[in-house]
């Protein structure tokens, strides 16, 4: 009997193991600020239930990268969305995007050169 619950919890073990070594992992999205403008980036995985806020108001400086990791679909894409402000508040500008279809190591370009509206 104590041979057959130690191969039992093997399996379960092996199991668990396996499922998080094998299982599918996040995407990792570069998000890029191809601009010389400094702006506040608020990004959203679409693809986790419910859907998350994975950077906050995240001040990009122009030029600036940083590395997301988003939820694959049962596809394996990913899928965001983003919100962009500039920093001056005088001539304040915006920009947004929904961004389906996202595939490992795909750079996502971000921006705020729209009227924000009222």
């Amino acid at each position: 009997m104590c041979a057959f619950n130690r191969i039992t919890l093997a399996y379960v073990l092996f199991f668990l193991s396996s499922t998080s070594v094998f299982g599918q992992g996040g995407l990792t999205i570069t998000i890029s600020n191809d601009t010389t403008t400094n702006i506040l980036v608020t990004v959203y995985d679409l693809n986790a239930n419910p859907a998350q806020r994975i950077l906050s108001g995240q001040l990009m400086n122009g030029f600036a990268t940083i590395s997301v990791t988003v939820t694959p679909d049962s596809s394996g894409q990913g899928h965001l969305s983003w919100t962009a402000t500039t920093l001056d508040r005088d001539m304040r500008q915006c920009g947004h995007r929904d961004k389906p279809n996202l595939n490992d190591g795909d750079t996502v370009h971000v921006y705020a050169n729209d009227d924000c509206g009222s």
